[in-house]
């Protein structure tokens, strides 16, 4: 049995140390060594070369290290009875969490203006804000996104979520739910942080007309996926003021081509796609339990649900 293991731009060795001790019967590969693809029977994948899946006519999974599964299923030569394993871990959600609190604590307490300030020697104090007083909407409520809206609430700022569908149980968190109830979430939320699976349903859905539709001046954390998130009309809500500010992890195209104007933008924040970094212990054990688990016959989890897009 072999794991071909296959992350880009991610140190390996903590990886391999963690399969090697765990998986004492496999044969372990690192790509682009894969000698016989026919005996690749696990991908551990992070940007996998597309057109290089089909080779391996015996894969039985393919193990993601994110959350996101963008970077296998956009493989238009993809086989389709292959099952795909998303990745669940506590640390990159924790990790996911901890980028959420750092941007909200950067446009609420203006930091952003701060340091723009800075540039120009200017000390001037601005109003404060409580943080009950500020309203955070999440969108996406998941495993990911009710974790961001509870670490969110904890620290006292006014959290409220929406999903697509109606939920059981939303705790402390006020939930929306569905069209009929977007426009009503959207016109209280002061930052509005995206953690939305990429669906048929959800691309470009945060457009011109719903960011019109948040208070003036208000925030977006985009750290879900990047087509959810219509560029071209971001960019103009931060030209005209309407958007104050955004912080962006994701992007339509990766790596954000040097053409695009929101690396020049003065009111934009980017990052390379490393919110909800996967830490190799807790990852690569994840992968390995799954891979046990569909050595003895039982389904991995959690699978991705091609009927949900996620």
């Amino acid at each position: 049995m072999a794991l071909l293991v296959s992350l880009t731009d991610t140190d390996v060795e903590p990886w391999l140390k963690v399969f090697r001790d765990e998986l004492g019967d496999f044969d372990i590969r690192i790509y682009p060594d894969v000698v016989n693809p026919c005996e690749i029977e696990y991908v551990a994948a992070w940007q996998h070369p597309f057109g290089e899946y089909k080779k391996y006519t015996n894969l039985k999974a393919i193990l993601s290290l994110g959350a996101g599964v963008d970077h296998i299923i956009n493989d238009p030569e993809l086989p389709k009875d292959v099952p795909i394993v998303r990745m669940e871990d506590r640390a990159l959600t924790k990790d996911m969490c901890l980028y959420a609190l750092h941007w909200t604590l950067h446009f609420h307490s203006d930091y952003y203006r701060y340091a723009r300030q800075q540039q120009d020697q200017q000390w001037e104090p601005h109003s404060f804000v409580a943080p009950a007083k500020r309203n955070i909407g999440v969108m996406g409520f998941g495993v990911i996104g009710r974790e961001v809206a509870v670490a969110l609430a904890d620290q006292g700022f006014n959290v409220l979520a929406w999903g697509a569908t109606q939920k059981g149980d939303a705790g402390c968190i006020d939930y929306y739910y569905g069209q009929e109830q977007m426009g009503d979430f959207l016109s209280i939320s002061d930052i509005l942080i995206n953690v939305l699976p990429l669906t048929d349903s959800t691309r470009g859905l945060v457009n011109a007309k719903v960011l019109r539709q948040l208070p003036k001046s208000a925030f977006l954390i985009n750290m879900g996926r990047g087509g959810i998130v219509n560029e071209r009309d971001l960019v103009d809500m931060l030209d005209s003021g309407h958007i104050a500010a955004a912080a962006l992890d994701v992007f339509e195209q990766e790596p954000l081509p040097s053409s695009n104007p929101l690396w020049a933008h003065p009111k934009a924040y980017v990052t390379p796609h490393i919110a909800g970094q996967s830490d190799a212990e807790t990852s690569a054990r994840m992968m390995v339990k799954n891979i046990h688990r569909i050595e003895s016959g039982k389904d991995p989890f959690p699978l991705y649900d091609v009927s949900r897009g996620y």
